[in-house]
């Protein structure tokens, strides 16, 4: 193994122990200090004894890995630029050693049981690019050593214990494009310096904390965020209307949100009522999610200006007026959940011109009027997406709007339509009998050969049906005749004497 440059052995199913590979300088197993080990997606278990010396790209995620991480020996020259041990079980906190692996560009340990404080000097790492710690049980506040680390693009501290106000120095993290802090304990209000600072952002998600107050007008200089989700807080105020600044959700950009070396991008999201891991698709994700706060005043018309939106989710909030008519504007819509507010009047037509949309949540409103009809809209045909709107009728409630013209209001009127045309039959009924009973009759009484032919066939018709009709009792009276006399000649009156019977009688 002296000459190996690249041992993959990923994405199988090896089970067992993990090996313990003894590399050194002196071997020079990897040739020039390029060498990767891989092996990633397997059912390894056991731990990781320590860090290989000679290695540059170590990725042992998605397996059983369990234990504490291992202490670097200071003796030891580690080159390690990727470590990867996301998708295990490793418990005890972070090693402080990992600070003194300056070269390291990716650190991932997400998704294991990482316990204990973030160490602050990771902050020394300050060719980090991508961070990703999240779904441990991290605690304490978040370091502020981190904002040394100005060549982080992607940092994630998703579904940790983390508390505390987002420290000021983030905000020299210019070029981070993912910021997902998401299902901790953060406090204060959001930043401000999110919006003034972090422009390259794409993906910010701060649901799931304890901020408080008004949502800052700032943000609304993230022109390229694609992805926005403050669900889950304490939020008050209204919706900015300078949220329609977010060209990001407004068309497509082909910029990637993976600029990372050996580091796949991800968010966790909720779509469609429905908890998503976004990966490779990630780059179409255009969410605005402001669920679960205690937002108050109107839908902005505004917001209808993001046409590329695929997800809306304004659900749980304190919204009051209408649904804006122009709707129908976002036509990649495919989630759209408005339930639970305080909204009322009419669903607007335009809704039905959504064509995309395949989830849809207007519940426990205020809403009133006839359901609109056609398009989309018509296979959306849940009873609960209207549900808690007592003065909704038509299909899919059970509440009927007979008797109101709006009820039957459909794209380009047709069920209006039908209702004339139905009318104008009835009408016509009459009269068509009329002419044609006079017709028939009149026919018979001045044609002689007509008429002559009419009755004889009325004549034959009431001969069949008499001589069928004798048949058939004759038919009757011989089967109880040999039930009660012989009823051992019932069988044979059905297998052979029926038809010779029959043709006695006539």
């Amino acid at each position: 193994m002296s000459h190996i440059l690249v041992l993959d052995l990923s994405n199988n199913q090896i089970s067992g122990k993990l090996p313990r590979f003894h590399f050194n300088n002196t071997d020079n197993v990897w040739g020039d200090g390029d060498g990767i080990l891989s092996l990633n997606s397997n059912k390894f278990e056991g731990s990781l004894a320590t860090f290989p010396s000679n290695v540059r790209i170590l990725d042992h995620s998605d397996n059983l890995l369990s234990g504490h991480l291992p202490q670097t020996d200071g003796t030891m020259n580690l080159i390690l630029e990727v470590v990867k041990l996301s998708k295990n079980r490793f418990t005890g906190s972070i090693p402080v050693h990992l600070c003194k692996v300056p070269s390291i560009y990716v650190l991932d340990l997400s998704q294991n049981k990482f316990s204990g404080r973030l160490p602050g000097c990771l902050g020394n790492l300050i060719g980090l690019g991508a961070m990703d710690v999240s779904n441990n049980t991290l605690t304490g506040v978040v370091p502020s050593s981190l904002g040394s680390l100005t060549q982080l693009v992607s940092l994630h501290f998703h579904n940790n214990k983390f508390e505390g106000n987002l420290p000021l120095s983030l905000q020299n993290l210019t070029r981070l494009i993912t910021l997902d802090t998401g299902n901790n304990f953060l406090t204060g209000s959001i930043p401000s310096w999110i919006g003034e600072s972090l422009l390259n952002l794409r993906i910010l998600n701060l649901q799931s904390n304890k901020f408080t107050g008004k949502i800052p007008l700032q943000l609304c200089q993230l022109s390229a965020l694609q992805y926005l989700n403050l669900a889950q807080n304490h939020i008050i105020g209204t919706v900015p209307h300078c949220f329609s600044n977010f060209s990001g959700m407004i068309t497509y950009q082909e910029i990637s949100v993976n600029p990372i070396y050996y580091y796949e991008e991800n968010i966790l999201a909720v779509v469609k009522g429905i908890r998503w891991d976004y990966t490779k698709t990630l780059q179409f994700l255009t969410v605005l999610d402001l669920s679960s706060n205690n937002i108050t005043g109107e839908i902005p018309d505004v917001l209808m200006n993001l046409v590329g939106l695929y997800s809306l989710n304004l659900a749980r909030n304190h919204l009051k007026g209408q649904i804006p008519t122009m709707i129908g504007h976002l036509r990649h819509i495919e989630s759209l959940d408005l339930s639970m507010n305080m909204l009322s009047g009419q669903i607007p037509q335009s809704l039905t011109s959504l064509n995309s949309l395949s989830y849809l949540n207007l519940s426990f409103n205020n809403l009133s009027g006839a359901i609109p009809v056609g398009n989309q809209l018509q296979t959306l045909v849940d009873p609960y997406i209207y549900e808690g709107n007592s003065g909704l009728c038509g299909p899919p409630v059970s509440s009927s709007c007979k008797g109101n013209n709006s009820s039957y209001n459909h794209v380009g009127g047709d069920i209006g339509q039908d209702d004339d045309e139905g009318l104008w039959f009835y009408f016509g009924m009459g009269p068509g009998f009329v002419v044609g009973f006079v017709g028939l009759f009149g026919s018979l009484h001045f044609i002689r050969r007509w008429r002559v032919a009419y009755f004889q066939m009325l004549e034959n018709v009431y001969g069949w049906l008499a001589v069928s009709i004798l048949v058939n009792l004759a038919r009757l009276r011989r089967t109880f005749f040999l039930m009660s006399r012989y009823p051992s000649s019932l069988d044979v009156f059905r297998d052979g004497e029926h038809a010779s019977c029959a043709s006695k009688i006539l």
